[in-house]
């Protein structure tokens, strides 16, 4: 049975997660940072203790306690390599990579504008031993016959191509929500950020805790498995 989770979250989480930008949350400095988007704030949570990052947090804190966390939020595409090289600013252990959603609802961006992108912030964070784990898009809701499910498809393979390039350890975040619509949020579920409920698009408390579990997979096996080659970081 595990532990409680601490909360890893700013204590007043602020008002509207589209608002801010990657310099307005820079928590403290630490060996491990995460890099992502509302979905790393913790949207649709119940609670900061609910949200995928504080859960594991906590699965790090059972084998490194007295490591740091800090957490580098974009919402925006266009400042998605931004977040990435303000987090490498600073030497850091293992970097854990959510990006993409934004992505997948921005039309204007093609794939291959994504894989440059994403190539991009792998180039940044890859290197000098620093463990990385890369997850693909979660499945947020999108009926199957839809173009945004398709883009979703598309970019999580996208996001799992790149990182076999750079022998990047991938969560599979997309298979292991897709199409499972009990880990979505509704407008009957409280939530602890925004308007104070579900919205039919973000993971509820059941969905944080599939895509931490998923990620501390792949942190377990990378953890036991490093890569045998390093690679020079490119943070431009």
């Amino acid at each position: 049975m595990r532990c409680p989770r601490p909360a890893f979250l700013l204590p007043a989480v602020l008002a509207m997660a589209v608002a801010l930008t990657p310099k307005d949350i820079a928590f403290h400095e630490g060996s491990v940072a995460f890099i992502g988007d509302s979905l790393t704030l913790g949207a649709a949570a119940s609670t900061p203790s609910e949200t995928f990052v504080s859960l594991v947090t906590g699965f790090l804190d059972e084998r490194s306690p007295k490591e740091q966390r800090s957490a580098f939020l974009s919402f925006d595409p266009a400042t998605d390599l931004t977040a990435a090289q303000q987090a490498m600013q600073h030497n850091r252990r293992i970097v854990i990579i959510e990006i993409g959603i934004h992505a997948v609802g921005d039309e204007a961006i093609s794939p291959d504008q994504f894989r440059q992108i994403y190539a991009s912030i792998l180039d940044c964070v890859t290197g000098d031993g620093t463990i990385v784990v890369a997850g693909t898009v979660p499945w947020l809701g999108w009926a199957a016959v839809t173009s945004t499910y398709e883009r979703a498809d598309l970019f999580s393979q996208i996001i799992a191509q790149e990182a076999a390039k750079r022998q990047v350890a991938v969560a599979d975040l997309w298979s292991a929500t897709k199409l499972r619509l009990n880990l979505i949020s509704t407008p009957q579920d409280q939530t602890f950020l925004g308007v104070g409920h579900g919205d039919n698009f973000h993971p509820n408390d059941a969905g944080h805790a599939v895509i931490a579990q998923t990620y501390e997979r792949a942190i377990t096996l990378v953890l036991e498995h490093p890569p045998k080659r390093p690679y020079d970081r490119r943070c431009h």
